[in-house]
């Protein structure tokens, strides 16, 4: 037994100081090259000039005398995730209006490069359209056909984020009324998960003159590894009013 234990300990000292090594290389190679070294590029920095949170953010990042691709890239202070693509580096800030840094680690050589994230992101929008023809709709439209409400991104970060630019509406209340009074109307509290909410349940004994009111108390994104954010109603996503015209 004691010849076993002997035997152990040596392994479990080499093990230990493999650990402490990888660890020490890992924090001595983020502040040897200066910031201004690494180069990126992004259409996102471009467009916003931050990073977005809680996001895949594409970029593409260059330091000489460096390969990329057999560099750690990662974000400091466990802030977020960093991951290698074929298209560039992918950052994930964890926290809206929190500056990042991203470390670029290769054998002797590394650096820093600090990044803004955007407080929120763009507000998503709605539309309206025939169920029939596909047929955008405005705030008025002909009782002759079933209309759908649809949450869409904005249209640049959907461009932008086409991975995490899916949003889906959660609980609403839609209301006819003709006048002051209530004719009908119908609740979803939780659980709705779709894109889309359908009036037309609200159409079927409409007269021309009758107003739909539409709330939405609940809206969430979807991110890129399908995890579900709570969004903030947008002001126009409160109170929307559709007027059937004739």
């Amino acid at each position: 037994m004691k010849k076993l234990l002997l035997s152990f300990i040596p392994v479990l000292i080499i093990a230990i100081s493999i650990v402490s090594c990888n660890n020490q290389n890992r924090d001595v190679n983020k502040e040897g090259v200066k910031s201004e070294e690494i180069k990126v590029n992004s259409a996102i920095l471009d467009e916003y000039g931050k990073l977005m949170p809680q996001c895949k953010n594409i970029l593409t990042v260059e330091v000489e005398g460096i390969d990329i691709n057999e560099a750690i890239v990662y974000i400091d202070d466990d802030a977020g995730d960093a991951y290698m693509l074929t298209e560039g580096v992918g950052l994930v800030p964890y926290e809206s209006g929190k500056n990042i840094s991203m470390i670029v680690s290769f054998e002797e050589e590394g650096g820093t490069k600090e990044f803004e994230v955007a407080d929120k992101l763009p507000a998503p929008n709605v539309r309206f359209f025939n169920s029939l023809n596909l047929e955008i709709q405005d705030c008025k439209f002909e009782n002759v056909a079933p209309v759908i409400v649809e949450i869409i991104a904005d249209k640049k970060f959907a461009e932008l984020f086409p991975e995490d630019a899916t949003y889906i509406f959660t609980s609403f209340v839609a209301t006819q009324m003709r006048g002051e009074k209530m004719i009908k109307d119908f609740t979803v509290k939780e659980g709705h998960n779709s894109n889309q909410i359908d009036i037309s349940p609200l159409q079927e004994n409409a007269e021309v003159g009758d107003v739909i009111v539409i709330s939405i108390n609940g809206i969430q994104r979807i991110d890129f590894e399908k995890n579900a954010h709570d969004v903030e109603i947008p002001e126009k996503m409160k109170e929307m009013k559709l007027t059937i015209e004739k």
